[in-house]
């Protein structure tokens, strides 16, 4: 996953080569500024977790229920 970040430069989420962590690379606007955070499988889910409450919170009003993978197998059968 890659997100742009217009002020500090982009944000790389990715797995290591051993699964065992998940590694989130925050590139800055200097070279300086580049971090790599290492987080392990409960720490990303739980980060995960918290930006998806938020995002639920953030959207208020706007957000609305979509169907569930079941809801559209039994639709299509």
């Amino acid at each position: 996953m890659r997100v742009e970040d217009e002020v500090a430069g982009e944000v790389l989420v990715v797995r290591n080569a051993f699964r065992s962590c998940v590694e989130v690379h925050i590139k800055g606007t200097a070279p300086e500024d580049y971090r790599v955070i290492r987080l392990a499988r409960n720490e990303a889910r739980q980060l995960a977790a918290l930006i998806l409450f938020q995002a639920e919170r953030l959207e208020g009003g706007r957000a609305r229920r979509v169907a569930t993978y079941d809801e559209i197998e039994s639709e299509s059968a």
